[in-house]
């Protein structure tokens, strides 16, 4: 690398079209390159740490489509709006097992996290193409394949350096960290400058460039997913925003265990929809709701019919045993809730109600307190098996692959003797005698070989396979390098199947659909 490669990117950066966001504790800044080519970073803005950076590339045909004027790539970070999501008109999902490939970097190190790999650390294999300037990761088992570049050791041209790699696994997510050079480090610290030079403006100044909004839609669809995501276990509120008519009333309606409450907002003037737990939910979580969507709401309260005001501790189900006034800034809405249980119901508000009475049963059970301290033990207990096996699992590693080694010796052993074997029978039959002579001898040959199959189906009860004898030979030798070793492979077993038997416990546990309370 040269001083040219970085020049050329400050340069770049220089030369683009920017706009600066500070918005909820992040930098977002916006480029325009000169093909028309746009990217979007966002840092934090406490600790200047590069969260998200994203490109967009000119559509070919000079126009913008449903099709292509939203169409992100991104080099940091992970989109949230791609997650697994129905198929509205083929009705098909993409399976939420698929692995999930993401960058999240550090402050001292490049972070590349892939979610959904369930193998165990020994089996991934991480090497360095340095030719192509790439990692390749493998599975021992054929399971997962990826070669992938980190962009800005590309943009600099630096060598890949194998003493700066590591990685770990840990909860099914692959970690692969790389050091970062002092020569990225100098460049962050010169862009950190370039950028304390931009003039940052503020969500909802009016001379904030036309073209950041666009931006800054995709950015509140993506925080909603991140606070549904982040509140999937054990959420005491969450809520989703949906754009409506205005209104001048606010609305609430039951749906399975939900309470929707439309409120209009006075700073944006449009309706937004809250999704609330009833039984799980204070006056006060509803009132901060309010506050952080809308800026512009300064004062929230709840009354009831007499006057009185709801405090921000009480339960949020007293709303719905009475009409009710809420009350935002200086404008007032009387609200007429509806009742959680009622008689002479169709079948499915019902069925509504059974939702809301386990709900109630849930929360008054304190069912989710529960969970948090199971899943809390149940960790506990695999990080200390974890800790326990890590020894026995290094030995073991390093046995299985003298085990390989010997096996592979074995196998290349046995095609030179069948080659010889070929040779000796090929002089005997063409060059020495004829083949009516060597006739009987290549059939008794033919015939032990269909013998020894038999004698190993006998003894094995398995067929006399290539893969099967190969699995059989790899183990016995296996066993006898442990026995040399005096390993405890009880313990080792013993400890595997804990910390399998653990780990499908959490799984099931942080299931929505199929809870347990876990082992005892």
């Amino acid at each position: 690398m040269t001083d040219t490669t970085k020049s050329v990117w400050i340069e770049k950066l220089k030369s683009a079209k920017k706009a600066g966001l500070l918005q909820n504790d992040r930098k977002k800044i916006h480029y325009t390159f000169d093909d028309q080519t746009e990217m979007v970073e966002e840092y934090d803005a406490k600790t200047n740490l590069l969260l998200i950076r994203k490109w967009r590339q000119k559509s070919n045909s000079g126009l913008k489509t449903l099709a292509t004027s939203d169409v992100w790539t991104f080099e940091i970070g992970q989109n949230y709006e791609t997650r697994p999501i129905a198929d509205n008109t083929l009705g098909m999902t993409e399976s939420t097992t698929t692995p999930i490939f993401s960058r999240n970097d550090k402050n001292d190190s490049f972070e590349i996290r892939i979610r959904n790999l369930p193998y165990s650390i020994d089996i991934y294999q991480l090497t360095i193409d340095k030719d192509k300037r790439e990692f390749i990761l493998r599975t021992t088992n054929k399971k997962y394949f990826k070669r992938f570049s980190i962009a800005d050791l590309d943009r600099l041209n630096l060598p890949l350096e194998e003493n700066n790699l590591s990685y770990s696994h840990a909860n099914n997510t692959l970690i692969i960290s790389y050091k970062k050079p002092k020569a990225i480090l100098d460049l962050e610290k010169q862009v950190h400058d370039e950028l304390k030079k931009l003039n940052m403006k503020k969500e909802g100044d009016s001379d904030c460039p036309f073209y950041i909004v666009d931006v800054i839609y995709r950015q509140k669809k993506t925080m909603l997913f991140q606070r549904i995501l982040l509140t999937k276990y054990n959420p005491s509120t969450y809520f989703k925003f949906i754009r409506l008519v205005a209104t001048s009333s606010v609305q609430i309606e039951l749906k399975d265990g939900l309470a929707n409450i439309t409120v209009p907002l006075p700073s944006r003037g449009e309706s937004c929809v809250f999704q609330l737990k009833p039984f799980n939910t204070t006056v006060g979580d509803f009132i901060d709701i309010l506050q952080k969507e809308d800026r512009g709401i300064d004062r929230a309260s709840i009354y009831l019919s007499d006057g009185s005001r709801l405090s921000r501790n009480s339960p949020f189900d007293l709303i719905f045993e009475e009409p009710f006034t809420l009350r935002i800034n200086e404008i007032s809405y009387n609200v007429q809730p509806p009742t959680l249980f009622t008689a002479n119901k169709s079948a499915r508000d019902m069925l509504s109600d059974v939702s809301n009475s386990v709900t109630k049963l849930y929360h008054d059970l304190h069912l989710n307190q529960y969970i948090m301290y199971r899943e809390h033990e149940l960790e506990k207990q695999l990080a200390f098996l974890r800790d326990s096996v890590q020894p026995l699992n290094e030995i073991h590693h390093q046995l299985a692959n003298k085990a390989i080694r010997r096996l592979k010796w074995i196998q290349w052993s046995i095609f030179a003797a069948m080659s010889f074997q070929t040779g000796i029978l090929f002089r005997l039959i063409w060059i020495d005698y004829s083949w009516d002579i060597m006739e009987p001898f290549t059939y008794f040959i033919s015939y032990s070989a269909v013998f020894l199959g038999y004698c190993y189906y006998i003894l094995r009860r398995n067929d006399m396979k290539y893969m099967n004898m190969s699995d059989y030979f790899y183990l016995k030798i296996l066993h006898r390098l442990l026995q040399k070793k005096n390993f405890d492979l009880i313990r080792y077993n013993a400890l595997k199947d804990e910390i399998m038997m653990i780990e499908h416990d959490l799984q099931r546990l942080k299931d929505p659909l199929d809870r347990i309370i876990g082992t005892s």
